[in-house]
């Protein structure tokens, strides 16, 4: 994901940076125009800064998405925007931009900004997540080598660009990950299905739905101990498995390969390493594969440490 590159992370320190659902903030529907139309947030958003937002930046029409990224002042005040930024070098702009006009107000009018606090959200988020879930993993995107070609068909560096989101899993389809011995024993039909229906996407440049049941053509996902790698209350699993994803617009076909290791004492998994790797196709609306829907290898990580 582009906010967790080093270079977008540095700048970001300099900024307040926060998310919300764009039709909250700029509500399109007769429902949540009613019951919105006093709320802070969509005047800020909508009525104060949206109005200051340059053409390419900000459709004035009442029916279209906002989804993007803005920066603006406390006050509302414009600093930049970018619609539908997703790539790298549109956010660098972005806040670049902002930071440039954000110090001009200070000098301007006076201001005595605090230091932007330095907090650690996503490590207490994290954490808790992990006391709460069986299984968070963190899941990584991305283009792998092609064969005679170090770009994509639509110009972008293969390999270039990733794309990061996590992966949850109840305490119960968690378990489903631990057999009970040497021989290969089957993944929950559960915990198998989430992980190819809702990680085995191609998000490497934007974002795409999960994959619906039928999307399932074939699959298969198995685990088993590696009692000669296990050692006292430590028991190394190896996981296997293939999959083939198809609907009308894309698909994806490959394998995945991994271990796991499980703590007997704590009963609970501390280590979880896989990788899926095959050829996807096609594209769908908006993960903006649009001039490179021709078949080409991808990889999808996953991966939870202790």
């Amino acid at each position: 994901m582009v906010w967790s590159d080093p270079d977008v992370q540095k700048l970001a320190q300099e900024f307040v940076c926060c998310t919300e659902e764009v039709d909250i903030l700029f509500p399109r529907n007769e429902w949540l125009i009613k019951h919105l139309k006093n709320d802070p947030a969509v005047k800020l958003f909508r009525d104060t800064y949206g109005k200051q937002v340059p053409r390419e930046h900000w459709d004035p029409s009442p029916t279209k998405t906002k989804q993007g990224v803005y920066a603006m002042m406390p006050d509302g005040t414009y600093l930049s925007a970018r619609f539908v930024g997703t790539r790298k070098d549109q956010v660098i702009d972005l806040l670049n931009e902002a930071l440039t006009t954000w110090r001009e107000q200070v000098k301007e009018r006076g201001l005595k900004p605090k230091p932007v606090p330095q907090t650690a959200a996503l490590q207490e988020w994290e954490s808790q997540k992990k006391k709460d879930l069986g299984l968070l993993l963190q899941m990584h995107c991305r283009d792998l080598p092609r064969e005679g070609a170090n770009k994509t068909g639509h110009g972008r560096v293969v390999g270039e660009q990733g794309n990061t989101t996590w992966l949850e899993f109840s305490k119960t389809e968690a378990l489903t990950f631990v057999p009970d011995g040497e021989e290969w024993q089957a993944v929950s039909s559960e915990a198998r299905d989430k992980l190819f229906r809702k990680g085995l996407k191609d998000i490497v440049y934007g974002q795409s739905p999960d994959w619906k049941p039928a999307d399932i053509q074939s699959g298969s996902l198995k685990v088993r101990r590696q009692n000669n790698l296990s050692k006292g209350i430590n028991v190394v699993i190896e996981l296997a498995g293939e999959f083939h994803l198809q609907d009308g617009s894309h698909s994806y076909r490959g394998k995945i390969s991994g271990r796991v290791l499980w703590l007997t004492d704590r009963k609970k998994i501390t280590r979880f390493e896989a990788v899926a790797i095959g050829a996807r196709q096609g594209s769908t609306t908006f993960n903006f594969r649009k001039g490179d829907e021709a078949a080409a290898p991808l990889g999808v990580s996953f991966f939870l440490g202790e």
